[in-house]
């Protein structure tokens, strides 16, 4: 599985992202792309991507709420989907906000 697709996986299963999010979430595709390109380019290309675009990816995917520490930060026991989540899985109960 590439780190995109992980990212996409995550998003789809969140249920607390909103529109809001979106900006974050496009961040946290491309950053996912860079490291898949990285991967893909080599040993050294992965190691550069060690220092820039994987720390940042785990900041923004921390900050979505999609890691372990980021889910303990989000102080909710029940997320509830946005508008986005709704679109992105086709779940027509998530609320609109």
């Amino acid at each position: 599985m590439s780190q995109l697709d992980a990212v996409e996986a995550a998003v789809r299963a969140a249920k607390h992202l909103t529109d809001m999010d979106k900006g974050a979430i496009e961040l946290a595709y491309r950053l996912a792309r860079l490291i898949d390109e990285a991967h893909e380019a080599g040993h050294d290309a992965e190691m550069k991507a060690s220092f820039g675009p994987m720390p940042t990816l785990n900041k923004v995917l921390d900050g979505l709420g999609l890691t372990p520490n980021g889910r303990k930060n989000l102080g909710e026991k029940e997320a509830v989907g946005g508008k986005l989540t709704s679109l992105r899985t086709g779940r027509p109960d998530a609320k609109v906000s």
